[in-house]
């Protein structure tokens, strides 16, 4: 595809771990060296799918070999598993990354000092925020607020998790803007501003 400003992430969902192959591998490889693929992802640990998170590890740690890209980072687990399964890629992320590697934290929702712990040890760690902003309980509203503007990213995850009472698209992130915004406290406008110059730096667009 032949669009100045497309760029895409490559990746093999966690929950498919303990299906990659070599030869899977080798063609993620060779996707990855293409100018046109920003990062990739979504890779991570996944506590939904009953994967083994041995598995999920290894398949990451082979998925980021190449450093010298962005890594879109995929946490999920069950509900109260988050903090735990941050927890846990990070340390193994430390393993084989360095401090400096650029990472964005896919649909992050997660509660008070999360980031921070991220950032700690990640200084080039963005997180990217969905609609699922929408349905965020009052401590992931506090993580939400811990988030420096210099480290806000956005994304509708579309076509899934819909703002509430939308089919989800693309350009509905201006209201996952807004949700944030409203959170924050913060103008709408300054959230998108700040959310574009973080893609910019981040992706190198």
């Amino acid at each position: 595809m032949n669009v100045p400003w497309f760029a895409a992430k490559i990746g093999i969902h966690p929950s498919q771990a303990e299906r990659v192959m070599s030869r899977d591998l080798e063609k993620l490889g060779m996707l990855l060296r293409s100018p046109k693929v920003s990062a990739p992802g979504k890779i991570g640990l996944d506590g939904q799918n009953g994967v083994d998170k041995g598995n999920q590890e290894a398949f990451l740690r082979q998925s980021t070999a190449d450093s010298s890209k962005p890594v879109n980072l995929h946490i999920r687990g069950q509900v109260g598993q988050d903090v735990e399964l941050n927890a846990r890629c990070r340390t193994s992320a430390q393993k084989y990354l360095e401090k400096e590697q650029l990472i964005q934290l896919h649909c992050f929702s997660c509660k008070p000092g999360v980031f921070a712990a991220w950032r700690k040890v990640f200084s080039q760690v963005y997180a990217s925020i969905s609609g699922m902003v929408a349905r965020f309980n009052p401590r992931q509203k506090q993580g939400l607020r811990e988030i420096p503007s210099d480290r806000l990213l956005l994304e509708t995850d579309s076509p899934y998790l819909p703002i509430v009472g939308k089919e989800n698209r693309p350009h509905f992130v201006g209201d996952v803007a807004s949700l944030v915004a409203a959170h924050r406290g913060e103008r709408t406008q300054d959230i998108l501003a700040a959310a574009n110059a973080n893609c910019q730096s981040l992706f190198g667009l």
